[in-house]
């Protein structure tokens, strides 16, 4: 169920982005940013944070963009809880820090995921009422994106911060305009009864919670079905979130790749705009990085390899969620 949504009075928006420490060099990632700036609203700014050697390659520099130099990286294999005490003039650390001290309205990092979470809980505050930040990823179905969380941020879990997930969730599918989302649990059987104790218990609770009307539960979902559409919120634990996220990617990319193999020499220009709009929707470089969701601040997670697409969506994203005042909303949930 979608309708329309009421749009608070635009402001400027600073927007924060790392240019350094992902598998993308940054000077291919600087180029991308400076190439879709025109794309983005006037409203939006955004701050690079990149070093000093970078930034003097480029002679002119478009209006509403800011640098702030780092002249320390935090590598992919650096490890995150080392990275964060030892390397805080680097741009995911300063990055964060701004974020927490409102210089930025949001924070966009396609580095070290682990010393993202880290620094983020270390110097954001997690809003009230939830235990644990989740990362919130959305996946492309046979009929509108599902918002899946956790993919990655908690290995353990509780079903009360089960519930949490899903209630951000659903103010999250809101803020996209679902008026009403529809939420399942991950789960290896649809029965009420299937799944371990705390799944259960998950379960119950939300079938509790969704009389209030704020959203539908449908139950337990298997992860084959997942991809019919259906499903707006589907709320999982973060090791088997991120198994189900890498290897739905992993099966699209060999399906995709071998469709692309056996029409090769295929000319038909019907056939090829099929194939550029299914890659368009199947490819996760597409999709906004993942939302740390929970925490004080808006900071999102591109993957290391995602193509620049993937950050101006992530862009949109974080500002969209301001105008809609997620933050907010996730504050005001009643557990």
């Amino acid at each position: 169920m979608r309708g329309k949504i009421k749009i608070a009075t635009e402001r400027i928006v600073h927007v924060g982005i790392d240019l350094l420490g992902s598998d993308i060099p940054p000077k291919i990632l600087l180029q991308a940013v400076l190439a879709f700036k025109s794309e983005l609203k006037p409203t939006v700014q955004l701050t690079l944070f990149g070093t000093k050697e970078l930034f003097v390659q480029v002679k002119a520099w478009p209006e509403g963009i800011l640098l702030h130099g780092a002249p320390q990286t935090i590598l992919m294999e650096d490890d995150p809880l080392r990275a964060i005490r030892s390397k805080k003039q680097s741009s995911l650390y300063l990055g964060v820090q701004m974020l927490q001290q409102k210089h930025l309205d949001a924070f966009i990092s396609c580095g070290n995921t682990g010393a993202l979470m880290a620094a983020s809980k270390l110097l954001l505050s997690t809003l009230p009422g939830i235990k644990r930040p989740a990362l919130l990823t959305l996946l492309p179905t046979q009929k509108t994106e599902v918002a899946v969380l956790d993919v990655g941020a908690n290995t353990s879990y509780k079903a009360e911060q089960l519930v949490q997930f899903a209630l951000m969730g659903v103010a999250f599918q809101k803020s996209r305009g679902i008026t009403l989302p529809k939420v399942a649990l991950l789960n290896i059987g649809s029965e009420a009864k299937k799944g371990t104790p705390e799944l259960r218990r998950a379960y119950e609770s939300l079938q509790e919670k969704s009389k209030r009307g704020r959203f539908v539960f449908i139950g337990n979902c298997e992860a084959r079905a997942v991809f019919h559409g259906g499903i707006d919120v589907l709320v999982t634990d973060g090791f088997t979130g991120n198994i189900f996220l890498k290897t739905a990617e992993g099966i699209g990319l060999v399906v995709f790749e071998e469709i692309e193999r056996a029409t090769k020499q295929v000319h038909d220009p019907s056939i090829r705009g099929t194939l550029a709009k299914l890659r368009h929707h199947l490819h996760y470089a597409e999709y906004p990085g993942a939302l740390l969701a929970g925490v004080n601040g808006i900071v999102i997670k591109c993957h290391g390899a995602a193509a620049s697409t993937s950050v101006l969506s992530s862009i949109n994203s974080a500002v969209r969620l301001l105008q809609h005042r997620f933050l907010q909303s996730v504050s005001q949930l009643k557990f």
